[in-house]
C-alpha cells in the first residue's frame, strides 16, 4: 500500500519553492558567506505563490513559507559567529551578551528573508491573477 500524506497546498507548493531556491542559498553560503545575496529565494517564493494562487491558495503565506525554507542555509554564517565567540579572550559577560547578540541576528536575518518571501509570494500570485487563474473561478462562473 503506498505511502499518502495529506501535505496542505500551502506547504506543497512552499517545499517546492523552498527546496529549489535551498541549493542555491547552500552554494552561496559556502562561496561567500559574508556576502550572501538572496535572489533564489526571490524567484523560488514568487513560484510558489502563482502555483498556490492557481489552485485557490494563500500567496503571501505560501511565499513566507517557501523563504524560510530556502533561507535556512544562510543561518550557516551564524554557526561560523557561535565557533569564534569562545576564541576571543574577553569577561564571561561579553560571551553571554555576544551569543545572545547572535541569536537575534538569526532571528532578525529569517524575519528580513519571511517578509521578502511574502512579498514575493503575493508578487507571484499577482501574477497567477493577471494571467487568470485567480483561483475562485468555479464560483464566479456559477449561473
Amino acid at each position: 500500500m503506498p505511502l499518502q500524506l495529506n501535505i496542505p497546498k500551502t506547504w506543497k507548493f512552499a517545499l517546492l519553492g523552498g527546496l529549489l531556491a535551498f541549493p542555491f542559498t547552500a552554494f552561496e553560503a559556502w562561496q561567500s558567506p559574508e556576502n550572501i545575496m538572496l535572489e533564489m529565494v526571490l524567484v523560488g517564493s514568487a513560484l510558489a505563490g502563482y502555483f498556490v494562487k492557481r489552485h485557490g491558495g494563500n500567496s503571501t503565506a505560501t511565499g513566507v513559507r517557501a523563504a524560510l525554507v530556502g533561507g535556512l542555509p544562510s543561518l550557516w554564517v551564524l554557526g561560523e559567529l557561535l565557533l569564534t565567540i569562545p576564541t576571543i579572550s574577553n569577561p564571561l559577560w561579553f560571551g553571554v551578551v555576544s551569543v545572545a547578540m547572535v541569536l537575534v541576528l538569526g532571528v532578525v536575518l529569517m524575519g528580513i528573508v519571511a517578509v521578502f518571501g511574502g512579498l514575493a509570494g503575493r508578487f507571484g500570485g499577482w501574477l497567477a491573477e493577471r494571467r487568470g487563474h485567480g483561483g475562485s473561478a468555479n464560483a464566479l462562473s456559477s449561473p
